[in-house]
């Protein structure tokens, strides 16, 4: 390997100097031919001169040799450092020859470091400081909904139930919100007991309208889900705000995500807080059996009356957790895509003056690729007071009078439903999903009590199923572009369906 210019450059002035110095001394004994024959005081300055001149060359030898053996320790390390580059480079980087020029040599490492440089700043601009040293990262989606709706619907921007329309007019609304945008932090903490531990929560806008006279698109911050999470090799503790475990799969739809798409219509998807405990045993074939159980607090539909204060729910006033379990067959990874598992939940309701409720469901869900493009997803359950899992259209209960006495009662309502999805993957970057949900109470239930004659349309409502088909388009991986058609029927106990359309058109920013 050829020295850079600045070696190259010291080595010559060190040859200089001592060239300097030699001829100093040959002018100086070719000027002076008498300088044995000066007096004795002349001669010992004489002597002095040429043991000064003897000594600075003496030191400008030790430093030469100093100087090289500095050259080749250089070179040494140029050497070493082009080498490790190059194995760290993600393209092959031929080592220069010998013979290259030193100009060449120092251009290439200079465009290796502005490369190494660049990733360390991207690297950079994924941290974010924390009060701990271990990595937090910024996670996220900027989410713009536009709808177009034909019907009268319970909520504009994410409607879930169509209602009667009572006059007869065509009813029609048109508008845009950012409400159902995302965000989220994800920390990665220490080892505890050999588990690596790690922590999410996440944010969205859809907690409600802000009070005021203009802003009525705009939303309040909510909490969708927050976890802890311990996970060993074969085994995950979590303690969270979350989806149950009997309900692990949501269809596809980036109009739906207040909410998570056919909720209220097939898809138990209520978060809650809850314990967790997962334990995965591999088996032949590529595939693991997946052992779950866990502790619930679900929320019962519409208890809290007081907007100020948390009251406690009935399922909290039961004084004792609902329970969760669930046994799946799955591949190896998420990639593989095939999942089958069924699940089932217990827990008790408390109703000042009445005797407490049981609420209980049995589940099935599945995930079944088809071919390396087509996949089939869906769960299904069968239960009672199922209102505050997502099921039982609102309800967990349904008050009326006993038929017979005239006593004021209350029936637990049971329910049935599912949803089931069909995905179609034409590229990386284009996909089309199309899914049908249905959410059912028992009609012998509603009949069970003398409904009163001032029930009000969530009293009455017996049955909702929404159909939606959806185009989801990401030109970059960053990027999302959605258009989406979704129908909603919804029965009530007695008379024909209400029906609403939906047209959405969503975009989305990724990060």
């Amino acid at each position: 390997m050829s020295p850079s210019p600045i070696i190259a450059q010291k080595r010559q002035r060190m040859h200089t100097l001592a060239s300097v110095l030699m001829l100093s001394l040959f002018l100086l004994l070719l000027t002076n031919p008498g300088i044995a024959q000066q007096t004795s005081s002349e001669g010992e300055e004489t002597r002095r001169q040429i043991q000064s001149i003897a000594t600075q060359l003496t030191q400008t030898q030790q430093q030469l040799e100093a100087s090289q053996q500095q050259i080749l320790r250089l070179q040494s390390d140029l050497l070493a450092l082009q080498q490790r580059l190059a194995q760290s480079s993600p393209l092959p980087t031929p080592v220069p020859s010998a013979t290259s020029s030193s100009a060449a040599t120092l251009t290439e490492l200079e465009e290796q470091q502005q490369v190494i440089a660049a990733q360390v700043k991207q690297h950079d601009q994924t941290k974010l400081e924390s009060a701990s040293k271990y990595p937090v990262h910024v996670t996220g989606l900027i989410l713009f909904n536009s709808f177009v709706n034909r019907g009268v619907l319970d909520q504009i921007d994410l409607p879930s139930i169509a209602l009667r329309n009572s006059d007869g007019t065509t009813s029609s609304s048109i508008g845009a919100s950012l409400r159902q945008t995302v965000l989220g932090l994800q920390a990665a903490g220490p080892r505890v007991a050999g588990a690596h531990t790690s922590a999410e929560i996440n944010i969205d806008f859809f907690g409600g309208i802000a009070y005021n006279n203009f802003g009525t698109s705009a939303g309040n911050v909510r909490m969708r889900t927050a976890n802890i999470n311990l996970d060993w090799q074969h085994d995950h503790l979590q303690l969270g705000f979350t989806n149950s475990l009997i309900s692990p799969l949501s269809p596809t739809s980036y109009a739906t995500v207040g909410e998570p798409a056919l909720a209220w219509a097939g898809n138990l998807w209520t978060w809650a807080p809850q314990l967790r405990y997962t334990h995965s045993a591999p088996l032949p074939g590529n595939r693991h059996l997946i052992l779950e159980a866990g502790l619930w607090d679900p929320p019962a539909a519409g208890y809290n009356t007081n907007q100020l204060l948390r009251t406690p729910s009935p399922g909290e006033l039961s004084a004792q957790p609902a329970y969760e379990g669930r046994i799946a067959l799955a591949g190896s990874s998420e990639a593989d895509g095939f999942q089958i598992g069924v699940g089932g939940y217990y827990g008790r309701q408390n109703y000042t003056g009445f005797a407490p409720v049981t609420s209980y469901a049995s589940t099935l869900d599945f995930r079944l690729p088809i071919g390396p493009h087509i996949e089939l997803t869906g769960e299904g359950y069968r239960g009672q007071a199922l209102g505050g899992l997502g099921g039982g259209v609102y309800k967990d209960i349904i008050f009326g009078t006993n038929p017979k006495t005239s006593a004021f009662v209350y029936q637990p309502l049971n329910a049935i439903g599912g949803w089931t999805q069909l995905k179609a993957r034409f590229s990386q970057n284009i996909e089309t999903n199309a899914s049908i949900g249905l959410d059912n109470g028992f009609a012998r239930d509603f009949h069970a009590v003398l409904l009163p004659s001032t029930a009000t349309a969530l009293q009455l409502r017996a049955r909702n199923r929404m159909f939606s088909t959806n185009l989801v388009y990401s030109p970059k991986t960053y990027l999302i572009v959605s258009p989406e058609y979704r129908r909603i029927w919804t029965w009530p106990i007695t008379g024909s369906a209400n029906t609403l359309d939906v047209f959405t058109l969503s975009a989305g920013y990724r990060f």
